[in-house]
């Protein structure tokens, strides 16, 4: 699999951080932590605001975590009619991941556990947020139904020098005592193996809004790109570039219902990742690979007919 970003994940427990130092370390997004439970009930990170916004200044990509201890339906909306709140306004490049860990959850049983993780990032979704869950190799296993849960992007700890996880995963945490520039004490260590900005641009969640035209999906197309002066993007805005796609065929998972700022747009698959471009004669074209099939299995039983009837001809 390969890696995407390194980065970092905080909470209060690092106190106030030195973002510029964190970027000049290499790091290149944090998770920071909405918030969490103790005696006194729920409550927001005290630094989360400050950590989103210093982390944001410095040019690190930003996703969000927030600590779950909700046993029933109705504990789970009260955690996140709080922490919505506290993510309004905020624009994150990384998920919302749900962090299912808490040893007193062990108890809930497996089916109504994993349950309340999916319902937890439902709403999420429905909110519009990007979201996905978070816990450690052994809690999974033992607590949690992880093909119940395959549809949303996993964040999974796993602090050996391989990870033991076997199932599919976007994100690792691999060290919870690592040491980064800017940051005094321990500080988590996190690999990215996703890019998940393009998606979260194109459904409009965390704060990107939903602009564009009207997509329609599509199977049976490729974007052949034939031209080194196509431009792609990560949403349906000429200034929201990426870079120039190399020569070559993209699979093509939707097209836009009619023109949009003067263009036909379609996102495509690359590296991992959902982009948009438009269809320009010069440089790329769209090609129904569907199509091309009937049309050259249609020539070979042309060439199959011709063949046979030059042989009866013969006989």
């Amino acid at each position: 699999m390969a890696l995407f970003q390194t980065g970092i994940d905080v909470s209060r427990y690092q106190g106030s951080i030195n973002w510029g130092q964190v970027a000049a370390a290499g790091r290149q997004f944090a998770i920071v932590r909405i918030g969490s439970s103790n005696s006194n009930g729920l409550y927001v990170d005290p630094y989360f605001v400050q950590n989103v916004n210093g982390a944001h200044a410095a040019g690190l990509r930003v996703g969000a975590y927030y600590y779950t201890c909700a046993r029933n339906e109705q504990a789970v909306i009260d955690e996140l009619s709080l922490y919505l709140q506290a993510l309004a306004g905020l624009q994150l490049e990384y998920p919302v991941f749900v962090d299912v860990e808490a040893s007193s959850l062990a108890e809930v049983g497996r089916t109504q556990l994993t349950d309340l993780v999916r319902f937890a990032m439902d709403i999420l979704y429905q909110r519009k947020y990007y979201a996905g869950w978070y816990s450690y190799t052994n809690f999974i296993n033992n607590y949690l139904n992880a093909g119940a849960l395959s549809d949303y992007p996993l964040w999974v700890a796993d602090y050996r020098s391989a990870l033991g996880y076997t199932g599919p995963y976007t994100m690792w945490q691999y060290s919870s005592t690592g040491t980064v520039g800017g940051i005094t004490g321990a500080v988590d260590l996190d690999y990215s193996y996703q890019d998940f900005l393009p998606a979260i641009r194109a459904g409009g969640y965390n704060g990107y809004g939903a602009a564009g035209p009207s997509m329609v999906k599509v199977d049976g197309y490729q974007l052949s790109v034939f031209g080194l002066q196509t431009e792609y993007f990560y949403s349906a805005d000429l200034f929201d570039i990426v870079g120039y796609l190399p020569v070559g065929s993209y699979t093509v998972t939707s097209v836009s219902a009619e023109k949009y700022e003067g263009f036909d747009w379609v996102t495509f698959l690359y590296n991992g990742g959902e982009y948009w471009t438009v269809l320009l004669g010069d440089r790329n074209r769209l090609v129904n690979t569907a199509a091309g099939c009937e049309q050259r299995l249609a020539e070979a039983q042309q060439r199959i007919e011709a063949a046979r009837a030059a042989l009866d001809g013969g006989a």
